[in-house]
């Protein structure tokens, strides 16, 4: 029988979009018989967000307020999310790391702000998640929900794909990431835009960049709430194996139900693939 990963470090709670609370989500991971946890919460700053083809949409929705213009005006709250953690870590008896699930932006500027926004709070580490499409330049953003409706015309649609899995090895070259997550989350745009089998050269890259310094990435059993299948897909599996890239399960739980989901099936797939260097703090 295989030994199944008793911990998780891609999780949200209502800090961000998630449903239950920081102390709910921790009692739970303790009820499992955990150790330690990380949460991710959110960190999505973009300074053209306002002005984003599909703010519309993306401000209509629930858990809106996750989507942020500026980094100074976000700060405190963040700073005081640490600090909330690693109480509450001393209290729970459990080993909890602080960390954040950061979509990655191109603009000019971008990562000297996000560079300086960190020195101010106290986490313990980041995950690269993006969940936005945007061009070359990286200044004009489009949630990934949102593409077809902001985006009729499906002409506009390689640059930004191409942009988005550049972003994605950017974001391994930059040395601030643990892991990059979910590597093909982009299939949720739909399988005749960025299927399994489209932009293979790109995700080559992608897993290229994570191999060559070193970062990890993750199984994630939300793939399998979503689709039906794991991020990533079969033949990503097979490269991640092949290139001895450090692999975590992970939950992407929003909520205490989906702490641990499935991680036996994950364990499995692992075995399946011949993926043996896994990534633990």
């Amino acid at each position: 029988m295989l030994d199944v990963q008793k911990f998780s470090y891609h999780c949200h709670t209502n800090f961000s979009d998630g449903r239950d609370s920081l102390l709910s989500m921790v009692r739970r991971a303790k009820i499992l018989g955990w150790s330690e946890i990380g949460i991710t919460d959110h960190l999505i700053v973009h300074k053209n967000m306002l002005q984003s083809p599909s703010a519309e949409l993306m401000f209509a929705r629930p858990a809106s307020y996750i989507y942020h213009h500026d980094f100074a005006t976000i700060r405190d709250d963040f700073a005081r999310h640490c600090d909330e953690l690693h109480q509450l870590s001393r209290q729970e008896g459990i080993k909890i790391y602080a960390g954040f699930e950061v979509d990655f932006f191109t603009y000019d500027g971008w990562l000297e702000e996000l560079r300086d926004f960190l020195t101010h709070i106290d986490y313990d580490y980041l995950i690269s998640g993006n969940h936005f499409l945007f061009g070359a330049d990286g200044e004009t953003l489009v949630n990934m929900t949102d593409l077809r409706q902001v985006y009729p015309d499906a002409a506009q649609y390689d640059e930004l794909l191409c942009a988005h899995f550049q972003a994605m090895a950017d974001s391994a070259v930059s040395g601030l990431f643990k892991f990059v997550a979910h590597l093909d989350y982009v299939r949720r745009v739909g399988a005749d835009i960025c299927g399994a089998e489209h932009y293979k050269a790109q995700k080559q890259a992608v897993l290229a960049a994570l191999q060559k310094h070193n970062i990890g990435t993750e199984i994630s059993t939300k793939g399998l709430r979503k689709s039906g299948e794991f991020y990533p897909c079969d033949w990503q599996l097979k490269e991640i194996a092949a290139r001895q890239i450090p692999v975590v399960i992970s939950d992407d739980a929003h909520c205490t139900e989906e702490l641990g989901d499935h991680f036996d099936l994950a364990e499995q797939t692992l075995a399946q693939y011949g993926i043996t260097r896994r990534l633990h703090f």
